[in-house]
């Protein structure tokens, strides 16, 4: 096997089975099924175009649908300015431009391929702190910057427009993206579209929110602590941290990485390909031959020593069982790294959040920061206590950080020889109630005091005053530290109807490899989103067998096609019960082709035969096609 990719690949469905130094989501319907459920038709007074609903729909269905002029792209953003004002109890939009967004339209090009633009006309929310577009707000969240503006335009944002993207407006986030909630004294909190009282996380809250209230199919976001993955978790979406680096313009030390929250893997997959360097790509992992060969290893336990709920174990226990009915090998096994040392050098690195705040209120409100500025609303309690911490630094504290940066990636290239996926809870806890404090007045008492204590004290108060917010999220700064992709999944929803998403971990460079997994959670109906959990009105369960997915997969073949690599899921059951393994609402068939069978469902009463035990299923495909690799920059958050 090749050390790195020779060939270049991304991931496509072929077979439909009905089924944030570094700053810091009921079962969906498959794409066929999508199209069948655009009923609600309009006419735009403006266009002699039919618009059909998009509503729920993936971004590249929607992209295809308006390049064949089904869909007129002007009203499509209309709608979505629509859908922001129907949802603006959840808070996730801070701003928007339909003025500009006309103008992007107007702008795409009249003829286009899928290769060219596969996003073609699909509006999309950027995230407010560090993916900068000319004219947009850049306030990092500070009241005092309330009227600050973007003076140009990132390489990133750019390329979602090279992309076919329309970018409508900025989503909510909180101040510097230092807290995994989503609130601040600029913009309040976003809420969560399962619960209004609940949060719906941070950093990038407002696109989580965003995306799973169907407001986008899809919005941007960025993760140097789980900004991506915790509002994935509490928010009921998916949320993909890339491996350090691999995104144009990100850093390959760990800081932020940029990409977005999602509702489709395969949307997901494209994004990724479309974002990636292409002078980084040799950082991507080689397919193996047979998937299940990947030995998984799981963990219940806080890394630093917090609870972990019931919910959360349940998630993630759910998720092991499937696994190893798919033919995984699944064991229990905590990562090597010590979390509570970890993330006392996270904290180290966010020191510079403290030194860029002040140094804007020096150029705003001329004069350095004070701890009255926290009372006042002018600030939160931890850019305060960062800032007091900063101007006492040790000499030392650059090495100790980078120190602990070495130990982490070594420790867990290690582990992963024997463990290539390490599967945990997104979010130790599902979401949190905006009346709960980010951090605890007893904890912001002692913060007001922090210019009078020594360093090493300043950074115990830091680290108390965090782990209030940390106890419920600290499954996920792990893999920022040591570079490594993370994918959050939305495959559970607890008794009070809340989300809550497990985390698979990869080794450097396998994020195709997360999306690959995924892409079997989602064909084998894992997925849980806020829509069809709505329509099924909690029945998303109960409506399946319990050992539906009895049926192991035995072996996963990689075929050569040309260019092209054929990446297939396939069994060779022994003594099957079709009763036992599929949903009785729906009939098995096959159909041969070539050496291997399809299985198609069909909705019947009665079960046929299926043949000898020899037959062999396809349970799901994925087309590994070339990548296009082809901007961005960094900035630096926590969470």
């Amino acid at each position: 096997m090749k050390k790195h990719w020779k060939l270049r690949f991304t991931l496509s469905l072929l077979i439909p089975l009905g089924f944030n130094l570094f700053y810091s989501l009921p079962t969906h319907a498959s794409e066929a099924a999508e199209t069948n459920t655009q009923t609600d038709v309009k006419v735009n007074a403006q266009s002699s175009k039919t618009i059909t609903s998009t509503e729920n729909q993936s971004a590249l269905a929607t992209a295809q649908q308006v390049k064949d002029q089904q869909i007129d792209s002007h009203q499509l953003v209309n709608d979505t300015y629509q859908k922001i004002e129907q949802n603006k109890d959840l808070n996730s939009v801070i701003y928007q431009d339909p003025v500009n967004a006309s103008q992007q339209v107007n702008a795409l090009p009249t003829t286009t391929s899928n290769s060219e633009q596969p996003f073609y006309g699909v509006p999309i929310l950027i995230k407010g702190l560090g993916q900068a577009y000319k004219g947009y707000p850049n306030t990092n969240g500070l009241p005092y910057m309330q009227d600050n503006r973007y003076g140009y335009t990132k390489n990133f944002v750019a390329k979602l427009q090279e992309m076919g993207f329309v970018i409508v407006g900025e989503t909510n986030y909180p101040e510097l993206g230092l807290i995994n909630v989503t609130d601040s004294n600029l913009y309040g909190p976003a809420h969560n579209p399962w619960d209004l009282t609940r949060n719906a996380g941070g950093s990038s809250g407002g696109a989580a929110a965003s995306v799973a209230a169907g407001i986008v199919p899809l919005a941007t976001g960025n993760d140097a602590g789980g900004s991506l993955r915790i509002p994935a978790s509490w928010s009921g979406v998916i949320g993909l941290k890339p491996t350090q680096g691999i995104i144009l313009g990100d850093s390959l030390t760990p800081s932020v990485v940029n990409f977005a929250e999602t509702r489709r893997i395969d949307d997901t997959i494209k994004l990724f390909e479309g974002l990636l360097d292409p002078k980084r790509k040799f950082l991507l992992k080689e397919f193996p031959l047979k998937l299940q060969d990947l030995k998984i290893a799981y963990s219940l336990k806080s890394p630093v020593g917090s609870v972990v709920s019931p919910d959360a174990e349940k998630a993630v226990l759910n998720a092991v069982t499937f696994l190893r009915q798919q033919g995984f090998q699944v064991v229990e096994k905590d990562s090597p790294v010590d979390g509570v040392k970890l993330m006392r050098a996270y904290y180290l690195g966010a020191l510079s959040d403290g030194t860029v705040a002040n140094y804007l209120a020096q150029q705003k409100l001329h004069r350095n920061l004070q701890a009255s500025d926290v009372t006042e609303h002018l600030i939160s309690p931890m850019t305060y206590a960062l800032y007091e911490a900063s101007k006492k630094a040790l000499k030392e504290t650059k090495q100790t950080y980078n120190n602990e940066l070495a130990l982490v990636a070594a420790q867990m290239k290690s582990f992963h020889e024997e463990y290539p996926i390490y599967l945990t809870p997104t979010t130790a806890t599902v979401a949190p109630l905006n009346s709960d404090p980010a951090f605890l007045p007893a904890e912001v008492a002692k913060i007001l005091q922090m210019a009078k204590m020594p360093f090493d004290q300043q950074m115990d108060v830091i680290y108390n005053a965090w782990y209030h917010g940390l106890s419920k999220t600290p499954f996920t700064q792990l893999a920022n530290l040591a570079g490594e992709p993370a994918l959050s999944l939305p495959t559970y929803v607890n008794a009070q109807g809340l989300p809550l998403g497990i985390q698979l971990e990869g080794e450097k460079g396998s994020d195709l490899i997360l999306l690959a997994l995924g892409k079997l959670f989602e064909e084998k109906d894992k997925l849980i989103f806020l829509s069809d959990y709505q329509k099924l009105n909690n029945d998303v369960q109960s409506s399946k067998p319990e050992n539906e997915d009895k049926a192991n997969i035995s072996k996963v073949v990689v075929h050569n096609l040309g260019k092209k690599s054929v990446y297939e899921f396939q069994t060779v059951p022994s003594k099957l019960n079709f009763s036992d393994n599929v949903s009785p609402k729906y009939a098995v068939r096959t159909s041969k082709q070539g050496n291997t069978r399809k299985l198609q469902l069909t909705e019947e009463k009665q079960l046929p035969q299926t043949g000898s035990d020899n037959n062999e299923l396809v349970l799901l495909g994925l087309a590994l096609f070339s990548l296009s690799l082809i901007g961005m920059d960094q900035n630096k958050r926590k969470f």
